[in-house]
């Protein structure tokens, strides 16, 4: 494995490249969480040569002085990183928010992509917004009265993270959507050195349950006529994101395939690998 730092914007930014293929960016979601949730995805290494990064304010990679966290920097960023490599070309695989960052990069940069997997995301903030709602209405009246406790008075008044009782009640309306097997070391990792002020910025401050920072304005559905490349679209049957999201996306893009994955929730690469592996060496291989 390589990895080293690239410079985009003065934020040094920390990359890590294995395998030998063809260029593939994995871009992790959060936002704020380290890219090392995706461990179980290195297994592409034997057919694609893999591009980790850690966005900018996250995990070894530097932060912000403005707190320039949006989608744009993002999108900025990594363009950065594919110059500084020399990549050329690129297939380009997004997770969750990150999925939300590559079609960002998609039709900024659509010149740069050969293919795209959008994995578990969402292209429309709306949408994303209703399954937030959906979530916080399913749980019990007693979560719902700690919701409105620390969100009356301020999720980070006087704190810098999410306070102890109002994260055990978001963790217990993410459940049902998040993993449906138990969760590996590195996954539970990423999220205990998840960067809050990333977080915050782009999330929003107000509540979980509903995006109100940098990212609160994206809707690429009326965008994705414009990419032309061939585009798998993954999601879980008890995702996060629903089938009919999924299938709405699917539709929009000319070359969009939609892929189920029947037994998983938010982590197909974890909960399906051997599905996941076939199913993304099937589609980065059919020229």
């Amino acid at each position: 494995m390589k990895n080293g730092f690239v410079d985009s914007n003065e934020i040094p930014i920390y990359y890590e490249i294995e395998g030998d293929g063809p260029p593939l960016m994995m871009l992790h979601g959060g936002p704020g969480i380290p890219h090392g949730y995706l461990e179980d995805t290195r297994d592409l290494s034997e057919f694609a040569r893999l591009i980790y990064f850690d966005q900018r304010g996250t995990g070894k990679s530097g932060k912000s002085k403005t707190l320039n966290y949006s989608i744009e920097a993002n999108t900025n960023d990594t363009e950065n990183v594919r110059r500084a490599l020399n990549l050329g070309q690129c297939s380009i695989f997004g997770h969750s928010w990150g999925g939300i960052l590559a079609q960002s990069y998609a039709l900024t940069y659509p010149d740069n992509v050969r293919r795209l997997i959008l994995a578990n995301t969402f292209s429309s903030v709306t949408h994303m917004n209703e399954a937030l709602q959906k979530m916080r209405v399913n749980v019990s009246a007693k979560l719902q009265q700690i919701y409105e406790k620390y969100e009356g008075e301020g999720l980070y008044y006087q704190r810098t993270s999410y306070p102890d009782e109002y994260q055990a009640a978001v963790d217990a309306a993410y459940e049902p959507i998040s993993i449906s097997v138990p969760k590996p070391s590195y996954l539970q990792d990423a999220f205990r050195n998840i960067s809050y002020d990333v977080y915050k910025t782009m999330w929003g401050e107000e509540t979980e349950f509903q995006i109100t920072g940098t990212m609160s304005h994206f809707n690429f559905l009326p965008h994705l006529s414009k990419i032309k490349v061939p585009t798998l679209v993954i999601v879980g049957a008890n995702d996060m994101t629903t089938i009919e999201m999924a299938q709405e996306t699917t539709r929009r893009l000319p070359e969009g395939r939609l892929i189920i994955f029947e037994h998983s929730r938010h982590y197909p690469f974890i909960e399906e690998k051997e599905k996941f592996l076939q199913v993304m060496k099937d589609f980065l291989a059919d020229s």
